[in-house]
């Protein structure tokens, strides 16, 4: 099954700079869920613990 962890970050900013952070958050592994307002939440799975 598969596992997630989750992150909220508010992000306030227009144009090139929201960019910029979504693309680091991305380059973490972070995938964006949903936006509200300033809001990001972001979920990334979790590596398989055996």
């Amino acid at each position: 099954m598969k596992t997630f962890e989750y992150k909220c970050v508010c992000i306030w900013g227009l144009g090139e700079s929201t960019t910029r952070k979504l693309n680091e958050y991305g380059r973490e592994g972070w995938e964006l869920v949903e936006v509200v307002w300033c809001w990001h939440y972001f979920k990334r799975e979790l590596a398989e613990k055996f």
